[in-house]
């Protein structure tokens, strides 16, 4: 009959090795157990979940923060207080009394008395400041959503503003004056464009309901 292990009788080398392959895998247990409890805690939702990132280390998946504020629709208000003389016309022409003639009108005529004063209708920077060879002291306003407003028959010396300049809305630009060649049989108004992506518009259909009833009369136009 085979003679049974007994521990006791092993020499001390055995003894040693059998100790430390003990202690091994009672590490190894061990290390296994904290493994697969971390693992669980994972599955279940219990770890630290990091937003996303971009490539440049910013958090992109925060629904906590704060979201981007949504581009604010553009206000248009009138340039002046009068009464709307000549319409907007580019497909039947109207005629000239300074010219005597039949033409398209790109812009609106406000009439009103030298000296009234003129202001942006939107915020935006000042593009432009000339003397239109027709319409005469002319200043173009850029807005967002690549819209420009034109103010022409100005007086030259009631400018107030310079290329360059950024603008709010309602902010004095000038006053109206008699500096339109093409025009100067008329009364005295204020000659309004706007455009669109470089193509003319009617500013009757920007400038906002409440502001309109407030500062133009456009009846009969």
């Amino acid at each position: 009959m085979d003679k049974k292990f007994n521990f006791k009788e092993q020499p001390t080398k055995v003894k040693i090795l059998y100790g430390v392959t003990v202690a091994i895998l009672c590490v190894t247990a061990i290390v296994i157990g904290i493994v697969s409890a971390a693992s669980k805690k994972d599955e279940v939702g219990g770890g630290e979940v990091l937003p996303p990132v971009n490539e440049g280390g910013e958090n992109v998946g925060d629904e906590g923060g704060e979201k981007p504020e949504e581009p604010k629709e553009t206000v248009y208000i009138a340039p002046t207080v009068g009464v709307v003389s000549k319409s907007h016309s580019v497909e039947t022409p109207v005629f000239s009394n300074t010219l005597g003639e039949w033409r398209i009108h790109t812009g609106i005529d406000i009439s009103a008395a030298e000296g009234t004063e003129v202001r942006a209708v939107a915020d935006g920077t000042v593009s432009r400041v000339y003397n239109h060879p027709l319409h005469g002291k002319t200043v173009e306003i850029t807005h967002n959503g690549d819209v420009v407003s034109v103010y022409s028959n100005l007086s030259s010396e009631g400018i107030t503003v310079k290329e360059g300049d950024n603008i709010s809305c309602g902010a004095k630009i000038g006053v109206i004056g008699d500096t339109s060649l093409t025009e100067l049989a008329d009364e005295s108004h204020l000659h309004f464009e706007m455009k669109l992506k470089g193509v003319s518009v009617n500013p009757l259909d920007y400038i906002e309901e409440e502001s309109k009833a407030a500062s133009l009369v456009t009846s009969g136009n």
